[in-house]
């Protein structure tokens, strides 16, 4: 598979969502095996690799992630160590609509399970509901991103009863959902013309799972899910910026009646610093020097991550002068780590004694009779 998911969908990098959708469509009809008959296993391929693309390109914050890491920085965030599945593909509706446009929506689970090879029967192809996903916000310090750190955070969600075991039935005992025969499936047909279009959706009676309770948990009314507070330690990586997104897989809501949970998205919010800026891996901070030190010469207190450090600077430093601390940033993403820049600004005493003026009377005749023309008169 290419590496760029644009050219997977053969659309540009500035393409909208709407003109995504369309590409992804396109090539959908294009690869479905019922259309190539011949080269069925090459179709399966070719629609799994399209559909990894869309997963990515059609959510605006995966995208930016992509656009800012590349592939590798999404799959290990958004896929399993196995890379991408089915079980990832989180725009169901979007397939749906066009399988129903393309096919008649007939045999949509059957058309999804051939294409990643997952052929079952009636029964067992119902779709239980995956659990909601949940998004959360979590404050970090510049200092805690510059080597990475763990935190513990309190999620509230929604666990798997543990008096039913997630079943719902207070026996354990289920029957077939009399409105969808154990399908999990809600079936409307519609004619254009000559088309008759069949529009698939989860069965309302039983969410899906396509099965009937008449002895419901008294621990949770029978969904299978009672709400919990769960602590979670977190690892946030070198180097996390503003806004990047954390997925833990299976750590946001269970679904109903033994239905797997949703993920949890964690977004990262950093705390502006007192004194450093960051730029990239770069961090800069400004630093008032007293007159004499910029004349002289000396030693400075700079502001770093791990505490202030002492800098030398040289005799004559100017106003607005830059300095760089090597190593002293954030790690980049190509290896190492950024540096610091400290830029000086001269303090100029406002209120000076009889004395300091004498000497100062005294160091501008010594300019004035300067051959060079003087420390003042530099341009």
């Amino acid at each position: 598979m290419s590496d760029d998911y644009y050219e997977v969908l053969g659309v540009s990098k500035d393409a909208s969502k709407d003109e995504i959708k369309r590409a992804y469509k396109k090539k959908a009809k294009k690869f479905h095996p019922d259309r190539n008959p011949e080269r069925a296993d090459w179709a399966r391929e070719k629609f799994k690799e399209i559909s990894e693309a869309y997963e990515i390109l059609a959510d605006d914050e995966k995208r930016r992630q992509y656009d800012r890491y590349g592939k590798e920085g999404v799959q290990d965030q958004y896929f399993g160590r196995n890379g991408f599945t089915w079980s990832d593909f989180s725009h169901r509706n979007d397939v749906e609509d066009i399988f129903s446009e393309f096919f008649g929506g007939g045999g949509y689970n059957d058309i999804f399970s051939d294409l990643f090879g997952r052929r079952t029967s009636r029964r067992s192809s119902r779709r239980r509901r995956k659990g909601n996903d949940l998004r959360i916000s979590l404050e970090v310090d510049l200092k805690d991103v510059k080597d990475g750190t763990e935190k513990t955070i309190r999620i509230h969600r929604k666990e798997r009863c543990d008096v039913c075991g997630g079943k719902g039935s207070k026996s354990g005992k289920t029957t077939t959902c009399s409105q969808c025969n154990g399908t999990g499936e809600a079936r409307q047909v519609q004619r254009n013309g000559f088309q008759q279009i069949i529009r698939v959706t989860t069965c309302p009676s039983c969410s899906g799972t396509g099965e009937s309770i008449s002895d419901p948990c008294p621990n949770c009314d029978g969904e299978g899910i009672v709400d919990t507070v769960e602590k979670l330690n977190v690892r946030v990586p070198p180097g996390a910026e503003q806004g990047s997104r954390l997925r833990v897989p299976g750590k946001g809501d269970v679904g109903k009646r033994g239905a797997p949970a949703g993920d949890l998205y964690i977004d990262l919010r950093v705390r502006p610093h007192e004194n450093l800026v960051r730029k990239g891996a770069d961090l800069y901070t400004e630093v008032n020097i007293p007159m004499t030190k910029a004349v002289l010469g000396g030693k400075i207190r700079v502001p770093t991550l791990e505490g202030k450090i002492d800098m030398k600077i040289p005799a004559g430093t100017q106003p607005g002068q830059k300095f760089k601390l090597a190593g002293k940033g954030l790690p980049r993403r190509t290896g190492g780590y950024g540096d610091l820049i400290v830029l000086t600004r001269v303090k100029i005493p406002e209120d000076l004694t009889s004395r300091q003026k004498e000497l100062m009377d005294e160091f501008s005749e010594e300019e004035n009779k300067s051959k060079k023309g003087g420390w003042f008169s530099r341009k």
